[in-house]
């Protein structure tokens, strides 16, 4: 059996911490920052906001960049770029302007990541490495944004709000630091530039493709489900069952157990029944949380246990799904993990926002969401299975 280099992997996993950490540390900030700067809950917002929208599209040009120019340079560059837009927020921390512009800095620089991590683990494993690789991956891009809201919420309290970007600009420069002497290119052939318009036609032609949307579709799914959760659990067990922010700090840990419990469920069961039979057992765990939060007592014990069920099941989808959407297209993994991780920060954004903009606010609300994303999610993996591409994927990573 192929021996595992963990040197890529841990590298990974610190490229996907940046941009989970840019997000969820500065949550519980919002309220102060809004109150020291003078400017509504709304307008706080913004700063979440102005994130994504750098963040998101941009992985549509790092994508391609780095399946060109390789994976190392355009990596560090990205990096240097997030760091640009913390110095700004920074420096010009008394100006919401100012703070605005950096965070969409930050973001544009950011989006590098979220690409080049799984670009990278690509280029590093093949196949049953890959998906372990995959596994931890997943946890730790699952696992970051339930845990980094407790932390945000202690330095804010302790230190104030400008402690928070001070800390993720001494992370991000740290993690530059490490990566510009221990990252080494990955990608042993780059690809011969392609003009704009060909591009363009490559992610019209992917997004053509049955494989390409079946299990980047699952993907989106789940991380959708995991943002409608994270929005939604803080009102249901502060405001509705009562709970204080320090009970709530605790109980939100049991999610971030759940995905650890899915990701290593995964790694044992995985080489015995294979890839895509782990990959259908997601949507029937769906299933169970969405029946126990839509019928169950509204008490912190149930509310949890679907949450931790919810969480458990995107622990073994997500690697699961992106282990076999990448496993066909080689070189061009960087394009390929560009337009389904845009994609995916996009219909996340668009079904969170129009969920609870349609008034989402039970815990029953959610176990109904559930089941619709089970169904979905079922269907999803029985389309991407009869199609040649998954086909040759499931034999390879079997």
């Amino acid at each position: 059996m192929e021996r595992f280099n963990w040197k890529p992997l841990l590298l990974a996993c610190l490229m996907v911490s940046i941009g989970q950490l840019s997000l969820g540390l500065v949550f519980p900030s919002l309220p102060w920052i809004a109150q020291d700067l003078n400017v509504s809950a709304d307008q706080a917002q913004l700063l979440v906001s102005v994130y994504l929208l750098g963040f998101g599209p941009s992985q549509l040009v790092y994508g391609p960049l780095s399946d060109v120019l390789g994976r190392r340079p355009v990596l560090l560059s990205g990096l240097l770029i997030a760091l640009l837009g913390l110095i700004l927020a920074v420096t010009h921390a008394d100006s919401f302007s100012w703070l605005l512009a950096g965070r969409f800095i930050q973001g544009l620089g950011a989006g590098s990541v979220a690409v080049l991590a799984r670009a990278t683990l690509r280029d590093s494993y093949q196949n049953q490495n890959f998906v372990k690789a995959m596994t931890w991956v997943a946890i730790v891009a699952a696992f970051t944004p339930i845990v980094a809201p407790v932390i945000g919420g202690l330095v804010n309290h302790y230190w104030g709000w400008l402690t928070v970007f001070i800390i993720l600009l001494a992370y991000i420069g740290l993690i530059w630091l490490v990566l510009l002497f221990a990252f080494t290119e990955t990608l042993n052939q780059t690809n011969k530039p392609e003009s704009v318009g060909k591009l363009v036609g490559s992610y019209f032609s992917l997004m053509r493709e049955r494989h390409f949307l079946s299990f980047a579709g699952i993907g989106w799914i789940n991380f959708s489900l995991v943002v409608i959760s994270i929005s939604l659990m803080p009102f249901i067990m502060q405001v509705q069952i009562g709970m204080s922010s320090e009970q709530y700090a605790l109980w939100a840990m049991i999610p971030a157990f759940g995905m650890l419990s899915g990701g290593l469920l995964c790694q044992r069961i995985r080489p015995i029944f294979g890839t895509q039979k782990v990959l259908q057992i997601a949507p029937f765990l769906h299933l169970i949380a969405g029946i126990v939060l839509f019928f169950s007592p509204m008490t912190p014990q149930w509310i949890s246990a679907g949450h931790f069920l919810l969480a458990m099941a995107n622990g073994m989808a997500f690697p699961c799904a992106q282990s076999m959407l990448l496993i066909p297209y080689g070189s061009r993994a960087g394009t390929v993990s560009a337009l389904s991780g845009a994609c995916q920060m996009v219909f996340a954004s668009l079904i969170s926002g129009f969920l609870l903009r349609l008034g989402m606010s039970q815990a029953w609300h959610l176990g109904l969401v559930l089941l619709v994303a089970a169904g979905l999610g079922l269907i999803l993996v029985r389309i991407g299975a009869k199609s040649e591409s998954g086909k040759q994927a499931a034999a390879a990573l079997n």
